[in-house]
């Protein structure tokens, strides 16, 4: 499931303070964190929730709006964490969500 199937988390993803959290974040850490723990030097492009969103803790903005909860991923990583090769969904080199055929 992604956020996508509830318009309320998709509503909170696309509110002005999610946007300023999110880009006071890159500001705060331009490099992806887990390439950077390697040793790698990347562009982060996502800000990723440490706990996942989801049903239940979505309404929580201690969870959802704290930037203790969130790291700067790059694409990559990012595809690691919410999607393997057998997932439906992937985030292509633009971000936008496609289906894998």
């Amino acid at each position: 499931m992604t956020y996508r199937d509830n318009p309320e988390i998709e509503k909170k993803y696309k509110s002005k303070r999610w946007k300023k959290l999110r880009k006071q974040k890159i500001l705060l850490n331009p490099l992806c964190e887990r390439c950077y723990k390697k040793g790698i030097i990347e562009a982060a492009y996502f800000v990723h929730h440490k706990e996942w969103i989801n049903n239940e803790n979505y309404k929580d903005d201690n969870v959802f709006f704290n930037i203790d909860n969130t790291e700067s991923l790059c694409k990559t990583c990012h595809n690691k964490e919410h999607f393997s090769s057998k997932e439906e969904y992937y985030f292509d080199e633009n971000g936008d969500l496609i289906k894998n055929e």
